[in-house]
């Protein structure tokens, strides 16, 4: 009984990472995607380059980390090597100290964080760059002065 629950334990944990490490592919080509296709993303999104560009290199960040944790916890968990899934152990403990870090962070600045962002989608919204084109011509039709009707 005991031997059977480690096998099916550890094949879960092979099928979890393998999901995890095809999810990170599939982010890391996205990223690849934004970066080599940018004038598309550009005329849809509205967009500058430069902002594109950073998002294209955290989608590529984001994807590489996740597919190394993938390859990790898969090659660890299949072959019951010590030393990968003890990495793949100091990873997700990294990953879990950033969340919590990133999450006081912005707990502790959420006044900060409200009015650059709420600024920034202001401007945004203002200019017409995230409403869809029926959308700005309706607001354009608005007298001014009046007040948009809330749900």
């Amino acid at each position: 009984m005991g031997s059977a629950c480690v096998k099916v334990t550890k094949y879960f944990l092979f099928l979890f990472n393998l999901i995890f490490f095809i999810l990170g592919a599939v982010i890391l080509g996205f990223g690849v995607w934004i970066l080599a296709d940018r004038s598309s993303f550009i005329s849809v999104l509205q967009t500058s380059f430069e902002s594109l560009k950073m998002g294209a290199y955290v989608f590529i960040g984001v994807g590489t980390v996740t597919m190394l944790m993938g390859f990790l916890g898969c090659i660890g968990a299949v072959n019951e090597v010590r030393c990968l899934l003890g990495l793949y152990f100091v990873f997700l403990l990294l990953i879990l100290i950033a969340q919590v870090t990133a999450g006081a962070l912005f707990y502790f600045n959420v006044g900060k964080v409200s009015r650059v962002m709420g600024g920034w989608c202001l401007s945004r919204t203002h200019e017409g760059a995230l409403l869809p084109r029926a959308g700005r011509s309706a607001l354009a039709e608005l007298p001014s002065g009046e007040q948009v009707p809330g749900p």
